[in-house]
């Protein structure tokens, strides 16, 4: 884990274009000019037309949640991620489709996720007989991406039907770390399975035992290339542990724990005791590097908290009593002081004036 050092300039996570191939015709169908919208975010329109062409991510996730908000399409991500073709992950689609099963192609996918997204982790975690197969985004600006959680995960089922050579496989259950949104009619017939949302994680979850499913395009030769392993369970946990997957926008421990501390407020706690201990740290240890930046551990743990009540605030469908649960807050009262504390007015007149805006 690197150390924090607010002088040093931040490294910037990229992700190909072409992961967002076909957002222009979503935007040209609904009216929206894709340039006039790029440049409203500081991105370059013509990045867009080269699929190799690297884009920051967080621009790249303000610019899908921004092109959900002008299109009127709340599914925007989840349409997108379903459609695109394997080509739009680049190499990765050759990885996986020559691995001689599941299990190697997860591992081989996650081994070079680098090469289509940095910043971005992969995880395949065991439980009993299933399996769960997580996407994240490791990024300290980035606390909320939905539509890009759900592009990833559409895209994860896609993928699945294309190797299992199955086009009505359905997982065993999918979770997401967003709220649910209003209406999940469509992921609803899009996964065929039970939705859980403002969970730890997002990922499909599968019988364990699919792992072993051959793939029979081709052998394996390339994946023990692309990755270096002869393990998969090697090639995951490396990956998990490299510093090219876990070089994110700001420094790694930061991103990490902001990442993390915003899980532990929808699980009911946010100690920095159980926050440096996901982290690998002592509790010590995560006070002084949070120290080295200006910064507190409880003082960090306020400001994700604001952070998130704003955009929580701006889905008008999720009521106040929800907001406070996914912050943490066991009571609404003790939300409201606290937003007041932060805002300078009350949740109410905050999402009043949001939507007056609007």
């Amino acid at each position: 884990m690197m150390s924090v050092h607010s002088p040093r300039p931040a490294a910037v996570a990229t992700i190909r274009s072409g992961a967002l191939a076909g957002l222009g015709g979503f935007l040209a169908q609904r009216g929206v000019p894709t340039p006039a919208l790029c440049e409203r975010l500081g991105i370059d329109p013509a990045l867009l037309s080269n699929p190799e062409a690297r884009l920051e991510v967080r621009g790249y996730v303000d610019l899908l949640e921004s092109a959900a908000r002008h299109t009127h399409i709340d599914t925007l991500g989840l349409d997108l991620g379903y459609r695109q073709p394997l080509a739009t992950i680049g190499a990765l689609s050759d990885i996986a489709l020559q691995a001689p099963d599941v299990e190697h192609a997860i591992a081989g996918f996650a081994a070079a996720m680098p090469l289509h997204q940095e910043g971005a982790r992969i995880a395949l975690d065991l439980q009993d007989d299933r399996a769960f197969l997580s996407y994240s985004v490791r990024d300290a600006a980035v606390l909320e991406y939905r539509q890009d959680a759900e592009l990833s995960i559409a895209k994860m089922l896609h993928f699945a039907r294309v190797l299992l050579r199955q086009p009505l496989w359905t997982p065993l259950a999918v979770y997401f770390e967003h709220p649910a949104p209003a209406d999940t009619s469509a992921h609803r017939r899009l996964f065929g399975a039970p939705l859980y949302f403002s969970q730890s994680c997002n990922a499909l979850v599968f019988p364990r035992a699919l792992l072993k499913h051959r793939i029979t395009a081709t052998g394996g030769g390339a994946l023990k290339a692309a990755t270096g392993a002869t393990s998969p369970v090697h090639a995951i946990a490396s990956t998990a542990d490299s510093t090219a997957q876990c070089r994110l926008v700001g420094d790694d421990l930061l991103a990490e724990l902001r990442q993390q501390i915003t899980r532990a407020m929808k699980c009911g706690g946010v100690s920095i005791v159980d926050s440096a201990r996901a982290l690998g740290l002592s509790e010590r240890t995560l006070q002084r590097r949070l120290g080295e930046c200006g910064l507190s551990y409880n003082g960090l743990v306020e400001r994700v908290r604001f952070e998130l009540s704003q955009r929580y605030l701006q889905q008008a469908h999720l009521p106040l009593t929800e907001i406070g649960y996914l912050l943490g807050y066991s009571e609404l009262s003790a939300f409201s002081r606290a937003f007041r504390r932060w805002a300078g007015e009350s949740p109410q007149a905050f999402r009043r004036r949001n939507a007056c805006a609007a």
